[in-house]
């Protein structure tokens, strides 16, 4: 159900503590020991956890708390010993890495970048042919690309994760500074004019950012060394909603529009939930929930309160999207179709009156209405290309609007109707373009060589 540029691992190894050169003849030399685990870091630049050489305590109250700060976590807390016991650190790039050790982060475990399927991918897609998701207690903790199962064979489904100059999966660890320091954030107000989308170029884990649609004032909204998958805009422009990603599982979360007051929604820990969807009046939000087992569209009011399943479905049905005058919901659902090949389908906003929109060869994801109601945009594979077309809401007049070889996904309406926003890799790595609502025109939005994705335009 879920969403998302790989580096090469290298081994770390123990490194030979390197000369600190201060550019004045008489300094004495550098300490054969340390008990600062920053001057340490320094001395040794990479190693996978202290030698002989350091000498301080293994997790000071300085060092936890510098920990606390990266992590974006309260530093006045209330953490129990074990919690502290479990947080390793280790040196990188001369800088001091840390890492929290729970049970579905490994700290101790190199990343696994293999492409290829293990044993226990192929027996569980043996078991669940259709599966759109191979579990990480079968996959691993540690792999940096997500599995599902097509017609019984496991395949790479998404790249999760990054690896980083030591060989560690990068959103496992964040580095620590003395005093800790962080992105100034400036707020961005409300939506308009605005595209929201989510990145890795600050290196690591997924981050939200928001750019102006001249391009100007790139904005990063959250912090920390979590994923976060972005959302759209309320209706009003003071609120975003997100996906973001707990130890064991994914949360739809509502912040503020300059980043604060995150929030989890769903608050179901026991679940993955994702695809979250404002109403137009801004007093419901529809989501994605996998609480049943399978992928089914759940309405909860904004505060997360009153939730209640919209379908009821043994297939999966997933992505919902409003109409803009709140009657009805567009969505995902292979109901009607062999496992895994989807199509679009719209239901009354109570889950009343299900009716398949699309009655394509293609497979068919993200619907987006026009903000007018006279269209649905959306991503659709046909004869293996990935293109974001748009349909009327009667089903007829389904146009192409991209035509590229490349991989264009997820589109979502400027506020007047004219542009849509979509993500590609056609300059071989995601980037966020718009074109206008004709296919014409197309413009990369955000040219930076780390992958952004998923966009929504503010209202």
């Amino acid at each position: 159900m879920m969403l998302t540029a790989c580096a090469t691992a290298n081994s770390a190894g123990t490194s030979s503590p390197a000369a600190v050169s201060t550019g004045i003849p008489t300094e004495a030399p550098a300490p054969a020991t340390f008990s600062d685990p920053f001057a340490y870091c320094a001395a040794v630049q990479q190693i996978d956890a202290p030698d002989a050489r350091y000498t301080g305590p293994r997790m000071s109250d300085a060092l936890f708390r510098d920990y606390l700060n990266a992590a974006k976590l309260d530093v006045n807390g209330d953490y129990p010993e074990a919690f502290r016991q479990m947080t390793l650190w280790r040196c990188m790039d001369g800088r001091v890495y840390a890492c929290n050790f729970g049970a579905n982060i490994p700290c101790d475990s190199k990343a696994n970048a293999d492409k290829t399927s293990t044993q226990a991918m192929t027996d569980f897609c043996t078991q669940n042919p259709g599966a759109d998701f191979i579990p990480m207690s079968v996959t691993g903790h540690n792999v940096i690309y997500s599995w599902h199962c097509v017609k019984g064979v496991p395949e790479i489904l998404n790249q999760i994760d990054t690896v980083d100059a030591a060989g560690y999966p990068s959103s496992f660890w964040v580095a620590l500074e003395p005093a800790s320091t962080s992105i100034t954030v400036t707020p961005a107000g409300g939506g308009t004019g605005q595209i929201i989308f989510y990145s890795n170029r600050e290196g690591g884990a997924d981050n939200i950012y928001i750019l102006a649609a001249d391009k100007s004032n790139l904005t990063r909204l959250t912090q920390g060394n979590a994923n976060y998958f972005s959302g759209p805009f309320s209706p009003d422009g003071t609120r975003i909603l997100f996906t973001g990603f707990g130890l064991t599982h994914s949360y739809v979360g509502v912040m503020n529009a300059d980043g604060s007051g995150q929030a989890d929604l769903s608050n179901h820990p026991d679940s993955d939930e994702a695809f979250p969807a404002w109403s137009p009046d801004g007093k419901l939000v529809a989501f994605t929930s996998r609480r049943d087992g399978n992928n089914e569209i759940y309405v909860m009011n904004a505060d997360g309160s009153g939730q209640k399943r919209l379908t009821n479905q043994p297939r999966d049905d997933f992505a919902p999207a409003w109409s803009p005058d709140g009657s009805k919901i567009a969505f995902v659902s292979d109901r009607g179709n062999a496992t895994g090949i989807y199509s679009i389908y719209i239901m009354n906003a109570d889950g009343s009156g299900v009716k398949r929109l699309i009655n394509d060869k293609g497979n068919d994801y993200t619907p987006a209405w026009s903000p007018d109601g006279s269209l649905i945009a959306f991503r659709s594979v046909q004869n293996g290309q990935s293109d974001i077309y748009a349909i009327k809401t009667d089903g007829s007049g389904m146009t192409d609007l991209t035509d590229n070889p490349a991989e264009d996904w997820s589109p979502s309406w400027s506020p007047d109707g004219s542009l849509i926003a979509f993500q590609t890799n056609r300059d071989g790595n995601w980037e966020i373009y718009t074109l206008k609502s004709d296919g014409t025109d197309p413009i990369n939005m955000t040219n930076n060589p780390a992958d952004d994705q998923l966009p929504y335009w503010g209202k």
